[in-house]
């Protein structure tokens, strides 16, 4: 099954809620950067969290940024994606790995230590929105929960997920995001809590068999009235290009140009969402160097 993201309404329109499985796009960020076990599952737990918050945007020409900047390990992380369900992103240390923590699992606020989570939405035909929080607890849902409280006055249930093999192998990745709309009432929230508080692991249930939808519907959002109405393929898709990574050498001074050009080497460019090597020879860079 192809990855993909929903939303929705419920409650009556007092809730609305997005949710994604990502299993796929995991498999790929951790292909592509060599991620250990410790960096896939806080990579999966972003990317879940990115591609609901990218369905949220209005416009194809929209994205948004989540970039973690900390004192730990994983020091700097940017991710990115649209409301067309794609998603690219970047660690600095991906194959750092941490012991486990206390309650013996995959201890990836111990990978990111404290820090800044930083929320950047650039909006089409408007100026960029940003939103910055202290990272509370580094297992991302909850300091997301944080963000929205705090930039955005939004109560939100976020859960994400990565279930992931002693040896590295994924089995699953996903996350749901449930907002209280300000209209929603006591008896809303009390069916909602029970509800949640009865939720079994998402990706044990994804693993199971369940689908996104219907875990949503029938388990998270059971008894309030629940509709989809939205979906939406996801991927993990990196939109470089030569002709991109071109426009930068203008950027290079003339000296580091000429360099190259006397020692016959090309100019390399690697992409740091897909690792995707560029190389400009003595033509484009005798070009660039013309035109300083």
């Amino acid at each position: 099954m192809h990855d993909h993201i929903i939303r929705g309404m419920a409650g009556e329109t007092q809730i609305r809620f997005f949710a994604v499985n990502c299993t796929e796009a995991t498999r790929k960020i951790q292909e592509i950067h060599e991620l250990s076990i410790t960096t896939s599952v806080l990579m999966g737990r972003l990317m879940a969290a990115a591609l609901m918050m990218g369905y949220d945007l209005k416009s194809p020409d929209e994205l948004i940024t989540l970039k973690i900047n900390s004192d730990g390990a994983v020091s700097q992380i940017i991710l990115t994606a649209s409301n067309q369900g794609y998603v690219k992103g970047y660690i600095n240390n991906p194959k750092v790995e941490v012991p486990l923590n206390e309650k013996g699992q995959i201890n990836v606020a111990g990978a990111i230590g404290t820090g800044v989570l930083t929320i950047i939405k650039d909006i089409f035909g408007g100026m960029p929105y940003s939103g910055q929080v202290e990272i509370k607890n580094g297992e991302i849902a909850s300091d997301l929960a944080y963000y929205f409280v705090q930039s955005e006055q939004t109560p939100t249930a976020i859960g994400l997920g990565v279930l992931i093999e002693p040896d590295g192998y994924i089995r699953q990745a996903g996350g749901f995001m449930i907002q209280l709309l300000p209209e929603a009432g006591g008896e809303v929230v009390d069916i909602l809590e029970r509800n949640l508080e009865k939720l079994p692991n998402l990706t044990d249930l994804l693993d199971m068999g369940f689908s996104i939808e219907k875990i949503v519907k029938e388990m998270i959002l059971m008894d309030l009235h629940s509709e989809v109405k939205a979906s939406q393929d996801a991927e993990y898709h990196c939109d470089c290009s030569a002709e991109k990574f071109e426009q930068g050498l203008s950027l290079l001074d003339k000296a580091e140009l000429q360099e190259n050009l006397d020692k016959d080497e090309d100019v390399v460019v690697i992409c740091h969402f897909c690792n995707t090597k560029y190389h400009y020879g003595k033509e484009i860079i005798a070009k660039h160097l013309a035109e300083k």
